[in-house]
């Protein structure tokens, strides 16, 4: 049981950590609409479907969010 809840607790501390990171991303950054389909899916697959939003999130951290991170410092 207390291994089960430690899975749900870490997945939801990435879950909450990448869609701050979309959150406060600009426009120029990240458009509107890609920005509320990774937030939504991220949060609705956690909600839902439990670690798969953590999955989700993860794939946003690893692709996406270091695209724009490089980007940011060329």
């Amino acid at each position: 049981m207390s291994a089960l809840l430690l899975v749900y607790a870490s997945s939801l501390v990435l879950v909450l950590w990448a869609v701050t990171d979309m959150a406060r991303r600009p426009a120029h950054e990240l458009a509107p609409r890609a920005k509320a389909g990774w937030i939504i899916g991220t949060l609705v697959g956690w909600l839902v479907f439990g670690v798969a939003g953590a999955i989700v999130a993860v794939v946003y951290l690893v692709g996406p969010r270091r695209r724009l991170n490089a980007a940011r410092w060329l």
